[in-house]
């Protein structure tokens, strides 16, 4: 097992420490594992006002267990988490644990520097992850949030077995690959990283609001079987843009409930209805096609599955109010 322990400390000291652990060097904030590790980079992105991004595509070869030592200052890492072919997963901060046995993990949650942090995560695990850095300080000048407000604090204090995370819907997945399609060499690279990171921090932040001050649109009100099965759903029902999504009865026999049930909790959690939640999917996935300027509108109507480009153009224009031509 590859197993790293480490002080709370920013991304840049944490990424330097991570690779003279592993033995690799650092080139332009950025490190590759080792092939005995696995495969994939982890790069760091220092923005303006002391914001720093950690952005990490890896698939790892042997298990790992990453463990932070807390700090006596207080700062903050939002983590955005994308993690597929899990075997097995454990997350823990201070005694709580969250564990999880199912194939996909997806989740955004907030950890402070004053608590013990680790995670464990088994061999084939592919690891999609943007995690933000930022002070007290930066959270109470630039997002005007008091470390001290009521909700905040609430918020920290539930940790991992209560679901202080957030579920990654369709508008958190449009903002991520928005971050991990972002070129290196890319002349507006930071002007375009901050943009999206912001955009990830307010809503994340307008959810927390959200969520401790009304108990009904929390996570944290469901049962954490149902809310695992939900993942598993929906990471399903996006596996295959290209073809017609899985029929309710499938993904009802992958949550094991009723089709009733299964509609009523997705919705709960997704805010969409499982076919409106695929068709957004659709078209962002769409949009994403199109900005690369890889593929035409016809290519990328049947990337998508679309046999008849009017019917790609409709759809589009449905969910943009602009023709996919004009991207």
């Amino acid at each position: 097992m590859f197993s790293f322990s480490y002080k709370y400390c920013d991304h840049i000291d944490y990424l330097q420490d991570l690779a003279a652990y592993a033995g690799v060097p650092v080139v332009n904030n950025t490190i590759y594992l080792p092939p005995t590790l696995g495969t994939g980079y982890i790069k760091v992105i220092e923005l303006a006002n002391g914001l720093q991004v950690l952005i990490n595509e890896c698939t790892i070869r042997e298990d790992v267990h990453f463990s932070r030592q807390p700090a006596s200052h207080e700062s903050y890492t939002l983590r955005f988490d994308e993690l597929k072919n899990l075997s097995g997963l454990t997350i823990q901060i201070d005694e709580d644990h969250l564990n999880d046995e199912h194939q996909v993990y997806s989740g955004a949650f907030l950890t402070n520097s004053l608590s013990d942090f680790s995670y464990t995560a088994r061999a084939g695990t592919e690891d999609r992850c943007i995690n933000i850095y930022f002070t007290a300080a930066w959270l109470k000048n630039h997002a005007g949030i008091n470390s001290g407000d009521e909700a905040f604090t609430q918020y920290l204090s539930l940790k991992t077995a209560t679901f202080n995370f957030e579920v990654l819907n369709f508008e958190y997945r449009a903002l991520m690959e928005e971050v991990f399609e972002i070129k290196d060499d890319h002349p507006m690279q930071k002007v375009m990283m901050q943009n999206r990171v912001m955009l990830l921090l307010e809503k994340f932040f307008r959810s927390l609001y959200n969520r401790m001050g009304n108990e009904k649109t929390s996570v944290a009100g469901m049962d954490e079987s149902s809310v695992k099965r939900m993942m598993q759903v929906e990471s399903l029902l996006v596996s295959n843009l290209s073809a017609p999504p899985p029929t309710i009865p499938i993904l009802a026999r992958t949550a094991m409930m009723s089709e009733t049930k299964l509609k009523t909790l997705f919705k709960t959690i997704y805010g969409l209805s499982l076919y409106e939640y695929y068709q957004k999917n659709r078209m962002l996935k769409a949009r994403q096609l199109l900005r690369s300027k890889k593929y035409s509108v016809k290519e990328t109507g049947m990337a998508l599955g679309f046999k008849n480009l009017s019917n790609f153009t409709i759809a589009y224009k449905k969910e943009f109010n602009s023709l996919p031509s004009k991207i």
